[in-house]
């Protein structure tokens, strides 16, 4: 087993000094743009690197730096990195990482994309050593051979005793997640003519590339998993809901339809129920679901710099909270509505202060027509309309 306890990063990227404990199963780290989640994720992922680092100092100091406290079969082990790079293509020898654990490591950053392949034959397995592994810390692992794994184990599924037991229990799991964001998409077959994977729809057959951006990335990430566990667990092989090592996501609800990202949440939760998972978000649906000890919001304080935002409840999370609410005071949005509703809502608040009925009942109009038929601004729009008329 392995397991990230915490870390302390000082002068690295956007981060001045921050200190982080984890979950041992999901953590989900959130804040405005710019703030350091993926600095975060890159510390810590790059802790399993052999050498070579891409993190960057801080503009304006000399050496950055981050400590790590890991758990590796229930042995603990700490290790300080520093880096002085700065210029984007720079890199540098570093403190040697946990590299020997990289196999247990599997990071996805936000290339998720998955254009048209055609496989003209089914390729063998990559052969990847534990320096690949290292290696993939820092770029991550691509989806470009997630189509070819697929065809090649749903074919040699089909004859008796060449996959193992726990190959079968992956291919059919990879089959089941194409029906996890929509119930309505469905494996269909893999033509034998082009070894091309095709879905059931509601209008019928179609290629798995034809699906939208936010649902290949799901696919990139869900069946990604599976084909990145088969590639790195040859003998034995493992069952992906054994897995129990780390999983980085950068920014996990990538492209996604609001509708289905807190649906990928809970797929990772059901297909990982070993592992530790570690991903960035902008999505307030996400933190709206999530367990309170899940949630790492980050918050820019004027004098300590990146700091943990004290507001979120660590009973309840943001389970209770609006979507404007996090967008507001977990996202840093300093407003999510137009000018013109609030210059509608400050003429209307000025009249009402002035007793003016006329300028009032004109705001309110407009304001009526805008909100949201059941909103109910609207009732205490006219309770205060209805006062100053009353006066009259």
């Amino acid at each position: 087993m392995l397991r990230i306890n915490n870390i302390k990063i000082k002068g690295i990227g956007p981060i001045k000094d921050l200190e982080l404990k984890f979950n041992n199963q999901f953590n989900i780290i959130c804040g405005q743009n710019g703030i350091g989640k993926t600095t975060i994720l890159d510390c810590l992922s790059q802790s399993f690197a052999q050498y070579n680092t891409s993190i960057k100092r801080s503009a304006g100091i000399v050496n950055g730096s981050w400590d790590i406290n890991v758990d590796i079969n229930g042995l603990k082990q700490e290790k300080k990195f520093n880096t002085t790079s700065f210029h984007p293509n720079e890199r540098q020898l570093q403190t040697e990482g946990f590299y020997q654990n990289a196999k247990d490591i599997i990071v996805f950053k936000t290339h998720r994309d998955i254009p048209y392949q055609h496989l003209g034959s089914v390729n063998t397995d990559p052969q990847k050593d534990v320096y690949q592994f290292a290696t993939e810390t820092i770029q991550g692992s691509l989806p470009h051979d997630l189509k070819n794994w697929f065809v090649n184990r749903h074919l040699w599924s089909a004859h008796k005793d060449h996959l193992d037991e726990h190959q079968i229990k992956n291919i059919s799991l990879a089959k089941e997640c194409f029906n996890i964001l929509n119930s309505q998409i469905s494996f269909s077959k893999v033509n034998p003519n082009s070894n091309d994977i095709l879905l059931h729809t509601p209008n019928g057959e179609i290629y798995f590339e034809y699906l939208s951006s936010g649902y290949k990335s799901c696919m990139a990430v869900l069946i990604g998993l599976i084909k990145e566990i088969e590639f790195r667990f040859k003998s034995p092989s493992k069952f992906i809901k054994d897995f129990d090592g780390i999983v980085f996501i950068d920014e996990i609800d990538l492209h996604l339809h609001p509708d289905w990202q807190a649906k990928i949440y809970e797929a990772l939760k059901v297909i990982l129920p070993n592992a530790q998972v570690f991903t960035s978000t902008h999505s307030p649906h996400i933190i709206q679901v999530a367990n309170p000890n899940e949630i790492i919001p980050l918050t820019l304080d004027e004098t300590n710099g990146i700091q943990l935002n004290p507001i979120i409840n660590q009973d309840y999370g943001c389970q209770g909270w609006s979507v404007e609410e996090i967008l507001t005071d977990v996202m840093g949005m300093t407003e999510t509505r137009t000018s013109t509703y609030l210059d509608a809502i400050s003429n209307f608040n000025t009249a009402i202060d002035n007793e003016d009925f006329e300028a009032a009942s004109m705001q309110f109009t407009i304001l009526d027509s805008m909100l949201h038929p059941e909103n109910t601004l609207k009732k205490i729009l006219k309770i205060q309309l209805t006062g100053i008329s009353t006066n009259d």
